[in-house]
């Protein structure tokens, strides 16, 4: 009974913690365990945003001061995500994320004298990104697509299609 009610409260702190941290926020935002958001940027998601993280697997959310980061309704980011926007990440309605995905829309930093590059992300409605997905700069991905598990996806995926590998190429149309 104790262990349920503590399970409760802090559900009810990572749901306040996030919401703190948004812009806007649609009704029926969820968290049930830590998330770690970093860099002042603008962070905005629609209705029914679910974060499942655990104790040993949070969540961690950098929006860079002037980035934004956009999430539609019904996005779901399951354990251990980590999403890194330094421009625009854009993220649409009814998108499953799971386990340990990297979304990075930078290089983090330039080599030389090569300034740091970065591009953004447009992840469309209805795409599923297996476990282990890194989605690279500057990528679009298809309405209606799903990437498998463990993919690095480096070019951008058309709607309706089924892509896997490193890097990522389509299979076959869905």
């Amino acid at each position: 009974m104790l262990s349920k009610l503590i399970s409760q409260v802090e559900k009810l702190y990572w749901t306040y913690y996030v919401k703190k941290h948004c812009t806007r926020y649609g009704k029926g935002l969820t968290v049930t365990g830590p998330v770690r958001i970093t860099g002042g940027g603008e962070i905005t998601c629609g209705d029914d945003l679910l974060i499942r993280a655990a104790h040993y697997d949070p969540v961690k959310i950098h929006v860079a001061p002037n980035a934004k980061l956009r999430m539609g309704s019904k996005v779901f980011m399951n354990n251990r995500v980590n999403i890194s926007c330094s421009e625009k990440i854009e993220i649409g309605t009814h998108v499953d994320i799971a386990d340990e995905c990297l979304i990075i829309d930078n290089d983090f930093h330039g080599m030389g004298d090569n300034l740091q590059k970065k591009a953004p992300i447009i992840i469309k409605d209805d795409v599923w990104l297996a476990t282990r997905v890194i989605v690279l700069k500057g990528v679009t991905i298809g309405k209606g697509s799903v990437i498998g598990a463990g993919s690095v996806v480096t070019k951008s995926i058309p709607p309706n299609s089924f892509a896997a590998g490193v890097p990522a190429k389509v299979i076959r149309p869905i």
